[in-house]
């Protein structure tokens, strides 16, 4: 396979695999290395590429991976997900509104980086990338189900956890 080729393949990935890698991560350094790597290891693979189904659930798979490995030798796989942001819409946002949307995303992003693996990337997948069950289990190699139960399982502990912040806060 030549370069070009691999290009078409695989570039189109390239933000999903930036996106996720940073999620993981929460350092734009280290997930650019994590993309790099992630390139280097399909490039290794070249030539098997065109045997697989879906090259994009693959480079997902390698990024992940890659992600934990360096997340367990930092020993600190608690945190993997950056505050999340929410997108703002076309019209202009008072400083309130802005601020009410900042701190809602950083609360979103510590419920979700809270969660323990794999949960945390299912729901990164299904609610941040936007995928379906059936691209997710590809990706992830689980059973639609699972996954349904795992996500499931991963809202209500979101759900508990804002509750004990929202009382804490309260009173």
């Amino acid at each position: 396979m030549k370069s070009s080729e691999f290009k078409l393949l695989v570039m189109p990935y390239s933000d999903r695999i930036y996106r996720m890698a940073y999620r993981h991560m929460e350092n734009r350094e280290e997930a650019e290395d994590v993309v790099q790597e992630v390139y280097l290891k399909l490039w290794s693979m070249r030539k098997e590429l065109p045997g697989y189904r879906s090259i994009e659930a693959l480079a997902v798979r390698i990024t992940r991976n890659l992600c934990l490995d360096l997340l367990r030798k930092r020993k600190t796989g608690r945190e993997a997900v950056k505050n999340e942001r929410i997108p703002v819409g076309e019209e202009e946002q008072s400083p309130s509104d802005n601020l009410e949307r900042k701190e809602t995303g950083k609360m979103v992003g510590s419920l979700i980086a809270s969660l323990p693996e794999p949960q945390r990337t299912l729901v990164h997948l299904r609610h941040i990338e936007e995928k379906e069950y059936e691209e997710i289990a590809e990706m992830v190699n689980m059973n639609v189900n699972a996954i349904r139960v795992s996500l499931s399982r991963a809202r209500k502990q979101m759900k508990e956890l804002l509750e004990v912040k929202y009382a804490t806060w309260k009173g």
